[in-house]
């Protein structure tokens, strides 16, 4: 469970983070997952129709650790303490990231509430691809500011003052959807776990925002997966939707992301 100062601040600069929270036998299980998902994408099956950026959900038997991920007491628990016992666990996808990532949120209607886990299998510095925040831009005004002054105009991530969020495997990153976000310098195959989780909507603003957001995540996971793969597969795998071990915290997610447009097929 999150203590006093830590639940403090998160909600003050928007990210906290959990130094050595999975231990070398997770790391070493997590990476022989990930090589095993990442060995199947064009960059190795197709390698002249390489794209510089390839990302995939980890929510099939193939790789139970990461499918179990979200469910995991340090995960979940995180998400409820911070956003009630009734939020939602919306995946786990990896990615292997390429030089560098312009300064951007992962969402900028307020309506919308949820936050990242992320943490990556390279130990990163601020000059090799370490993520750097804009501490205090998940919230209004400064959020709108940010946008106003930089958005993604800015030639230089380094040209911003940030913080840079060093890190080594084992660490593990959450941050608030609304905070500004970064890397530079990063290696051709920087790789990272995200897990994601969203507030349950519980008013009309909040619903309409997440039914909207639920929309383009659709739309975007799908462009990803033919980006990453030759023959994309769906982005919850059926085996993960049959909730086999009868998980009521599971099914509650797969539930409610049903009915607010999670497993909705992409719109051609």
């Amino acid at each position: 469970m999150l203590t006093e100062q830590q639940v403090s601040h998160f909600n003050t600069f928007g990210f906290v983070i959990f130094r050595q929270l999975l231990n070398p036998d997770e790391l070493k299980t997590i990476n022989a997952e990930v090589e095993l998902r990442l060995s199947g994408t064009k960059r190795y099956t197709s390698p002249d129709d390489d794209t510089a950026y390839m990302s995939w959900p980890n929510l099939g038997p193939e790789t139970p650790f990461l499918a179990g991920l979200p469910e995991d007491p340090r995960i979940c628990g995180t998400a409820e303490q911070l956003y009630g016992a009734d939020a939602v666990g919306l995946s786990c996808n990896a990615g292997s990231y390429v030089n560098n990532t312009h300064w951007h949120p992962d969402a900028d209607d307020f309506h919308l509430h949820g936050f990242k886990f992320a943490f990556y299998l390279q130990p990163l510095r601020a000059t090799d691809g370490a993520l750097r925040f804009i501490p205090g831009s998940h919230r209004k005004p400064f959020h709108d500011e940010v946008h106003q002054n930089i958005g993604e105009s800015v030639q230089e991530v380094c040209a911003v003052p940030a913080y840079s969020c060093e890190t080594e495997p084992g660490d593990v990153v959450a941050f608030d959807f609304h905070l500004w976000h970064a890397s530079w310098g990063g290696s051709t195959d920087r790789r990272m776990v995200s897990v994601i989780f969203i507030k349950n909507p519980c008013t009309p603003e909040e619903e309409v925002a997440t039914r909207k957001a639920a929309v383009a995540n659709v739309q975007l996971r799908a462009t990803l997966a033919r980006n990453t793969f030759d023959t994309p597969g769906p982005e919850y795998d059926p085996h993960w939707l049959e909730n086999p071990r009868k998980s009521a915290k599971r099914q509650h997610w797969i539930d409610r992301m049903g009915e607010l447009g999670y497993l909705s097929a992409p719109q051609s």
